[in-house]
């Protein structure tokens, strides 16, 4: 079993090597990446989506050049809102087919804060969920039987669903969360440290 009092390097080399999901320490506190695969809905979803969007992408370019190209017309009202509404579809459907796939939980001790993030295709991330350290009311292992694996989940209101922070096998998620219970309960104490 791995040693929850170890450095928080020991610990995320310890954890990484023996899971699907990833612990990765950063200045602020740590990262950490569920293990989870993606379904094959999503990536279908994601390509037919840049598919789409490129064609109409190319539909756009075409309403705008090729015409004046080949006749001496203006751009004329019913061009112009094609090209408006074929562009804002392939806008939206690119975005979507750049979008990441999976969040994050991002653990910031030195805020006291907990984001949900998810990183696009470059690595860009965006923010879906932020909780304060006093509105997690508890981190705990649930069994999944259809995977077989154990899923290591955080509740933060009785009438909302947990976040999924991590999915492995209950050996694994169990030193990843007893840390995620010692940060939560120990960040109180080092906040009234400081003020005194």
């Amino acid at each position: 079993m791995t040693d929850i009092h170890a450095s928080p390097a020991a610990f995320s080399q310890k954890v990484s090597r023996n899971s699907g999901f990833a612990v990765e320490d950063a200045f602020w506190g740590y990262k950490i990446r569920s293990g989870q695969t993606v379904p094959l809905s999503v990536l279908l979803g994601q390509a037919l989506s840049f598919f789409f969007g490129v064609c109409f992408l190319t539909a756009c370019i075409g309403i705008l050049v090729l015409p004046t190209l080949f006749f001496d017309g203006g751009l004329g009202v019913v061009r112009l809102g094609a090209v408006v509404l074929l562009g804002a579809a392939a806008a939206y459907l690119l975005w979507f087919a750049s979008r990441g796939t999976l969040a994050e939980v991002h653990v910031d001790t030195s805020t006291g804060e907990i984001q949900e993030v998810i990183c696009n295709r470059a690595g860009k991330p965006t923010a879906v969920g932020f909780y304060d350290f006093k509105e997690i009311s508890g981190v705990f292992l649930v069994s999944n039987s259809e995977t077989g694996l154990w899923e290591l989940l955080m509740r933060h209101s009785p009438s909302l669903p947990p976040i999924l922070v991590a999915e492995g096998t209950e050996a694994q998620l169990i030193p990843l969360r007893d840390r995620l219970a010692r940060d939560l309960l120990d960040l109180p104490k080092s906040r009234s440290e400081k003020a005194a």
